[in-house]
Formats: C-alpha cells, structure tokens, sequence
C-alpha cells in the first residue's frame, strides 16, 4: 500500500486520467484551481460521472474555504456530476470506479495538492476499494442532494454574506456584522429545507421521512452495537443535523410533544422492528 506525500498534484493528476466510467471525490473544502484542474483532464470525457460529497456550512462558503461557483461551474462542465452536502464531513478520499481509492489528509484545494504537509495512501485492493466506495455513498444518504439551481441560490447568498463581512472588516459597522450573521442563517435554513425538496419526497413525505431515520439507526447501530434510544438520539442529531432541528415540536391538538425529530426516530424503530431488522431487549435496541 504505497503512501503519496507532498505535493500530491501530480498522483491526484495520475489519479484523475485512471477515471474510466465513475469517481467519489469526498472533501470538505473545495477551491477554485483544483477544480479548473479537474475540468482540462475530464472535459473530453462527458461520460463520466462524478459523485462529489462535500460540506457546504455557512461558515466555509463564507469564508472561502468551499468555493461555491467553482463547483457550480464544474458541474456545467462536467454535465454528469451529483453534488450532496454533509454538515461535519471530515473524510478526504477519491475513488476511481473500482480499481483504485486514495485515502488522505488532503482537501481538494491549494494547500491540499501543493502547499500543506499531507500524507495519504492508495489503495488497489478491489474489495477495499469497493468497501471505501460503499462508505462514502452510504455518508453520502445523509446528506442533501444539491441541485443546479440550488448550488446558484446559494452562490448568491455567499456572495452577499462576503460582501457584507468585508464592509464590516473595513469599517466595524455594526449593520454590515448583523447582516451577514442574518445571511449565514439563511445559508443554514436553505440547506435544512433542500432535505425535501426532492421527488420522493414531493410523492411520500411520511415515508420517504421514515425512510432516511430507519436508514440512520441501522448505520448507528452498525458502527456502534446494541444502544438505548436516550443514545441514538444524539448521534442522529450529529449524523444528520439538517433532519433534527429542536426547535421544532410534535403539535397535536395544541399540546406540544417533545422534539418532533424524536418522534420520527421513534416511527424509524417502530419500523425497522416490524420489519425484522432490529430487535428491542429491555432499553437496547440492536440489529437482528
């Protein structure tokens, strides 16, 4: 398992031409360069797909540690591209279809390919690779499917918040601060709506809801083993924050239930039980 050290452009170069039908690029942060980079090398191969898994938080595309328009470009470049957003992705990995995985500390941006110290390895086993890949898609279902549309709504509101916070860098104006907090809460509260704007969810949004829960207790349980729901809870608020907002209540009848979220672990585990996945002793909840 050989080891790639700094600067790894040109294995990431290597790395991008072995692309033959499909890759998973997972990275939090994302720059413009790296990007451009990528466009030259797959530009004349339109039939590649790429599934690209990042973290859009308020804090990174306002900062610029995610450049918002360079992956907004890169997908009108490369027409076959999917991009989900996972709040608190920390993994750096690229897979090329089923030959080859790169594990590593290095994001897809400047410092990642040529300033930093980073250290990563390749991976060519295929049923390594093939257990890497089917990580990354299975992080990849809680998260938020990004459309064009959206990548270009959100593009606005980043530049706006840029704006804003240069005004009140130069200045110290106490408005230019208020208004760029207010637009970091719209980033926050546009990404947690995008959750369900999809079509399973525009068909059946009980169980499509449903859905994403069971799938979230089954990985929890997986990862962790046997666990009491006061446990799972908050591993699903970590897992998918976007899904469980507490400040959001069960309402019947005018009285309040507790976290709504909460309810919807609950019809998770309802369901998974009368499906024969998991299984209840005493407090415990575990997989069958």
């Amino acid at each position: 398992m050989p080891s790639i050290k700094s600067p790894w452009s040109d294995a990431f170069d290597q790395f991008v031409d072995s692309i033959q039908e499909s890759a998973i690029i997972a990275t939090p942060f994302i720059t413009r360069y790296p990007v451009e980079r990528l466009v030259q090398q797959l530009r004349s191969r339109q039939s590649i797909q790429i599934d690209l898994l990042t973290s859009l938080d308020e804090n990174s595309l306002a900062n610029g540690s995610v450049d918002i328009a360079a992956i907004s470009w890169f997908c009108e470049q490369v027409p076959l591209t999917s991009v989900r957003h996972l709040r608190y992705l920390h993994a750096k990995a690229y897979v090329a279809d089923d030959h080859t995985a790169i594990v590593t500390s290095a994001n897809l941006t400047n410092g990642g390919l040529w300033r930093n110290y980073e250290l990563g390895v390749e991976i060519t086993d295929p049923q390594e690779v093939s257990e890497i890949a089917a990580d990354l898609r299975e992080y990849g279902t809680f998260g938020v499917a990004i459309t064009a549309d959206a990548l270009d709504e959100l593009g606005d509101m980043t530049r706006q918040a840029r704006q804003h916070k240069r005004i009140s860098d130069a200045s110290l104006l106490d408005d230019a601060k208020i208004e760029y907090d207010k637009i970091l809460v719209k980033i926050s509260d546009r990404l947690a709506e995008l959750r369900t704007d999809t079509e399973e969810f525009a068909v059946n949004p009980k169980a499509s809801t449903t859905a994403k829960f069971a799938d979230a207790v089954k990985f929890i349980l997986k990862r962790n083993g046997p666990l009491p729901t006061t446990q799972i809870n908050p591993l699903i608020q970590e897992l998918m924050p976007e899904w469980c907002d507490d400040n959001v209540d069960r309402v019947i009848k005018g009285v309040s239930f507790g976290r709504k979220w909460k309810h919807q672990v609950r019809n998770a585990q309802v369901q998974l039980r009368r499906d024969g996945v998991i299984a209840r002793e005493g407090k415990v909840w575990k997989l069958v």
